[in-house]
């Protein structure tokens, strides 16, 4: 005789998420793609070289670094309700639109060529990639843990490449066709006060 194998089964019934917050965390998804990965990336240097080149390599180090803290900040609190979720993408979009404004005065933004100005920028940029880079892990927690259907982190991946096709093709457009940014030729006087 074989003997029966019972599954384990959790102590406490698990949360289950309906369909409409499931469609719901997905759109926000792919909107924080389309902003983190879609349509900033491009702007990068027509938002930091006005304050420098140093200002541009500071940066290439904290990216990554931002990154890392977001998923050991995730680690800790692994999953956000979807109320602070939102909140999180309002703060976070704030924020980018910021940095959009900052991009489209190139190559003369507010505060060019100081110090303070440099510190604001890679502070915007740090605490904005931190932002939407959490958001985005937890959100993809809360669909792995929390959605009963199959499939749920591969439309979760869906959205991410959603979200990024739907930012860089405008951006593309804008930057390359419509020529609506200026950028900053280094080692030219741009700003004189």
């Amino acid at each position: 005789m074989v003997p029966i194998i019972e599954l384990f089964k959790p102590s406490k019934p698990m949360k289950h998420i309906p369909t409409s917050t499931f469609i719901f965390l997905l759109s926000l998804n792919t909107y924080n793609s389309f902003v983190l990965y879609g349509i900033l990336p491009s702007l990068t240097t027509y938002s930091l070289l006005p304050y420098g080149q140093k200002v541009f390599y500071y940066f290439c180090l904290l990216n990554p670094l931002s990154y890392s803290i977001s998923l050991l900040v995730s680690v800790k609190w692994s999953t956000l309700s979807v109320r602070m979720t939102i909140i999180g993408t309002i703060i976070g979009s704030i924020i980018a639109i910021f940095i959009i404004i900052i991009a489209t005065q190139s190559p003369c933004p507010w505060w060019a060529d100081t110090l303070h100005g440099a510190l604001i920028m890679l502070a915007v940029w740090f605490v904005m990639t931190i932002i939407i880079a959490y958001l985005r892990i937890t959100t993809g927690n809360l669909i792995k843990g929390e959605w009963l259907e199959e499939k749920g982190m591969f439309y979760f991946g869906i959205t991410v490449q959603l979200g990024l096709f739907m930012g860089a093709v405008p951006v593309y457009l804008l930057i390359n066709v419509f020529n609506m940014f200026i950028d900053r030729k280094p080692c030219q006087i741009y700003c004189v006060t």
